[in-house]
């Protein structure tokens, strides 16, 4: 990051607009931007550029910028802004409660997907807390949406490169910086509501400049709220559309259920299971033993979302300083539906023989869940509150430039989910269930203790009905408390060492200080592991703290030749880290400028990887059916920090003025990574160790199971286990003329992968990611090909972009599937932008224009959430009001 001070007045626009294009600008520069205004641009006192901390350079690696066009023609979501940059694949930008439970309502970047993780998010150059929930393998990152209402944002800067020598650790893939607009003289007013089928989503956000004495201050407010879709709204989610198949969202877990006889050794169905009146419960065959349910209804595919955010910045001279202040808050109330009870895999409940309503005449092991399809979906609570304090002062003192920043951040979740109390419901099993009951003093079905039915005759008025009081007695909560939050102290200082007519030299120093906190704290239910799905999750917490010394020099020789050298060491609790930084950009010719950079990165594991545990329950195959285990991994003390060598070489070729054509080559080689082991890994490892006649073997000793088989636990560990190796190409082209009485402007934008090759250690054979959906490997879904191409024209009063999204095809590698292949899909979006006076434009967008269903992925639910959009043709109303 650099900040120079830029003097005020009509030249701050130029230079604005010099730094924000380039070789590698704008993602959607092709995108017309409404004509400023003189009073638009009265005042910019300063200009952050992701890449350096030295002001005034040339880019020496490649920088794209998703403009504010390109956010205003993307809706109101701020999920959706990593879907701008090709580079990036893998986010978690949609909700997946089957694969995602605990992160929902949370998004993130994932450059070159290497990891949640590896890619640095920024704020004005300041670091902002990760978020206080991680994803189900085990990352932790920046909530993207908790940042800044989206009108407060010039743009986003997106450095994808390695740049730990600049900004530390978690900077492994590259940087994205949220760049706050400055001194807006003209309050704004903007309105945009998003129709699509089955939901709609509406934004009402504001933002205004005021002048105080010599100081500027800028606030923002916004206001989003989404309706849910939800799955039952797409045929192609739906499990009869594939005729019910064992890779769609049906479950041998159903209600009615099966149950294990110890007579026969053999699980049977529920003698209730076929009459029609359970809409949703199915046997595949006559012969099939497993009552199954098909939850393809009961999931949200954009859940109910609420999000309200404030934004300040104060900025003033004060002697010879410049001082800032920035105070940012978000809260995030997301519900997302799921099945109407959750299937019982943490152990096995037993039936007995006298059960009133038991047809075995035997005691039983019951398979199941304690509510079916009629009971409706039920719902799970998240709701994020993120706060942050940022200031600091810059200034000239005999000749150096120096700055110095504070800032502190922090995050805070109120998970809660439904789950039934394992005790309870075995109690009620046994005839003592119910609010009244005293196991010690009364007696099975008597008095306050009641039996729970957990056969089909329950709802069918043969056999003993359960009553609401007794059901929710036996339903519990995850009751999740977790808190992330971040402290920081940067120092920096900088001047000119030496200046003449062919060479410059430029140096800065400085320092930072780093402590990031991470606690979760769950309900007693859960750290009993009473859950019958949630299982076991302790408590933990846990602080790491960072300390960092970094130099970065650059010089210029010639107006041809710049140079860039960067170093920092790091010390994160016993690890420390050496990152250096070359870069250098050459004028080959005026039209011609090649570039290239070369250095190290490193990412130290988070508390949660080192001190915590996680509970999860992934899809695997066990045994040749699908089913959700559930997990628990564990964190080591000796893990150590991720290392990385990154480099990259580009050529930028400016033909004529208005055509801008450039290609980077970049190649990462990640060692040490942090993985939580596979569930699905160890499952296979264990059955090849039985077939080969082996007992005691350590996949064996991790997987637990019930008397009747039933997979009940995996335990997994955080470790240090892999190695990977990607490059690849990214191409851009930009090219802008006068056309028809106004203005027409072309970009283009292509990230091939090349390479994506995984080693569990140095000795072991690549295994390639590229193409595939990557459940069985550490990487996320990674199709080898991404582009997108943005047609622009415009005039004074109108504005006009389509846009076509492409995404090639890729395989999936899910177990037990009929087919793999995942079809490539090209979308196309228009967006329209009319002026109806100096203040007022109004706007019309469609995404999905020919309202494509998403490739058909044999997924639970038919695509893959991590790539494709589930909601089809989407159009989009816009007012922006300036006064």
């Amino acid at each position: 990051m650099s900040r120079s001070p830029i003097r005020r007045g009509p030249g701050a626009a130029a230079v604005c607009a010099a730094l924000v294009t380039g070789p590698m600008a704008a993602l959607g520069t092709a995108s017309p931007a409404r004509a400023q205004t003189a009073s638009d641009v009265t005042r910019l006192d300063e200009v952050v550029v992701t890449g350096s901390r030295l002001a005034g350079g040339r880019r020496l690696t490649p920088l794209a910028v998703i403009s504010r066009e390109d956010i205003d023609r993307m809706g109101g979501d701020a999920a959706r802004l990593p879907g701008l940059s090709t580079a990036n694949s893998g986010s978690e930008f949609q909700i997946d409660q089957l694969n995602q439970p605990q992160s929902s309502g949370t998004a993130q970047f994932n450059l070159r997907n290497l990891g949640l993780g590896s890619t640095l998010v920024l704020v004005d150059g300041v670091r902002w807390t990760s978020s206080a929930v991680v994803a189900t393998d085990g990352s932790s990152f920046v909530d993207i949406n908790s940042l800044v209402p989206l009108i407060a944002l010039e743009r986003i800067e997106v450095m994808t490169d390695g740049a730990s020598a600049l900004y530390g650790s978690d900077a492994v893939a590259g940087v994205v910086n949220y760049v706050t607009r400055r001194g807006p003289r003209r309050p704004e007013l903007d309105l945009r509501h998003d129709l699509g089928r089955g939901f709609g989503e509406t934004l009402v956000q504001a933002l205004a400049g005021l002048p105080l004495g010599q100081a500027d201050l800028v606030v923002a407010a916004s206001h989003f709220h989404r309706s849910p879709l939800s799955s039952d709204e797409r045929a192609f989610i739906q499990a009869e559309t594939y005729g019910r198949a064992a890779w769609t969202a049906v479950t041998s877990y159903g209600q009615p259920g099966a149950y294990f006889r110890p007579g026969t050794s053999a699980f049977v169905s529920d003698p209730d299971c076929d009459d029609p009146r359970f809409e949703s419960a199915f046997r595949t065959a006559p012969a099939d033993p497993f009552c199954r349910l098909d939850y393809s209804d009961f999931f949200d595919l954009a859940p109910e979302e609420t999000r309200t955010q404030l934004f300040a910045d104060l900025r003033a001279p004060w002697g010879d300083m410049e001082v800032w202040a920035q105070a940012a808050g978000s809260d995030t109330r997301t519900r997302a539906r799921q099945s109407p009870s959750l299937p019982i895999l943490a152990r096995s409940l037993v039936v007995p023989a006298d059960h009133p309503d038991n047809p075995f005449g035997e005691t039983v092991l019951f398979r199941g869940r304690l509510l079916g399809a009629e009971a409706g979906a039920s719902v799970a609570d998240f709701d994020y509150r993120t706060w942050r304090l940022a200031g600091g002062a810059s200034g000239d003192h005999l000749g150096w430039r120096w700055s110095a920043t504070a800032a502190s951040s922090r995050q805070q979740v109120r998970y809660d989910k439904p789950d039934v109390i394992g005790s309870a419901f075995q109690a009620a099993l046994l005839g003592f269930g119910g609010p009244d009951c005293d196991p010690d003093t009364g007696a099975p079905g008597e008095g306050g203790c009641a039996y729970f039915n957990p056969f089909g005759s329950a709802r069918l008025g043969v056999g003993t009905p359960n009553s609401d009081a007794l059901v929710d007695s036996l339903i519990g909560s995850t009751g999740l408390r977790g808190v992330a939050g971040l402290h920081t102290v940067d120092l920096d200082a900088g001047r000119t060492l030496y200046r003449s007519d062919r060479l410059s030299l430029e140096a800065v120093f400085g320092a930072q200080w780093r402590r990031a906190r991470f606690r979760h704290d769950w309900s007693d239910l859960v750290n009993a592991g009473e859950l019958l799905t949630a299982g076991l999750s302790p408590d933990f917490a846990g602080a790491q703290d960072s300390r960092a010394a970094f130099a970065e020099a650059r010089a210029r020789l010639d107006d041809r030749l710049e140079l860039q050298l960067a170093l920092r060491h790091e010390r994160q609790g016993d690890e420390a880290a050496l990152s250096p930084r070359l870069a250098l950009a050459w004028r080959l010719t005026p039209q011609l400028t090649a570039r290239a950079s070369a250095g190290r990165a490193f990412r130290a594991p988070s508390v949660l990887q080192t001190r915590g545990t996680q509970a999860a329950q992934p899809s695997v195959l066990d045994r040749g059916a699908f089913v959700f285990v559930n997990t628990l991994a564990s964190g080591g003390e000796d893990l150590a920090p991720e290392r990385s060598e990154h480099a990259s070489l580009g050529l930028s070729w400016t033909p004529t003025d208005a055509l801008t054509l450039s290609v980077d080559a970049w190649d990462v080689d990640t060692r040490d990574l942090v993985v939580k082991q596979s569930a699905q890994a160890v499952i296979d490892r264990s059955a090849r160790d039985t077939a080969d006649g082996l007992s005691r073997t350590e996949a064996q000793s991790r997987l637990s199971r019930g008397p009747d088989g039933t997979l009940t636990l995996i335990r997994l560990d955080f470790v240090n286990a892999s190695r990977v190796e990607t490059r690849g190409l990214d191409l851009a082209a930009r090219y802008h003329r006068p056309a028809a009485a106004g203005a027409l402007s072309v970009s283009a934008h292509w990230t091939y992968i090349d390479r994506y090759a995984l080693r569990e250690d140095d000795a072991a054979p690549p295994l390639s990611a590229v193409g595939s959906t990557n459940l069985n490997t550490l990487a996320r879904s990674m199709p080898r090909n991404r582009g997108r191409i943005d047609l622009g024209w415009r005039d004074a009063s109108n504005a006009l972009t389509v846009s076509a999204r492409y995404t090639h095809g890729y395989r999936n590698d899910r177990a037990g599937i009929t087919r793999s292949d995942i079809a490539s899909q090209t979308l196309v979006d228009v967006h329209y932008v009319r002026t109806l006076s100096a203040g007022l434009d109004v706007s019309l967008g469609v995404t999905n224009l020919a309202d494509e269903d998403p490739p058909l992925a044999q997924f639970a639910l038919g695509y893959d959430p991590m790539v494709a959009d589930p909601r089809g043709r989407v159009i989009r109303l816009g007012l922006r009001r300036r006064f």
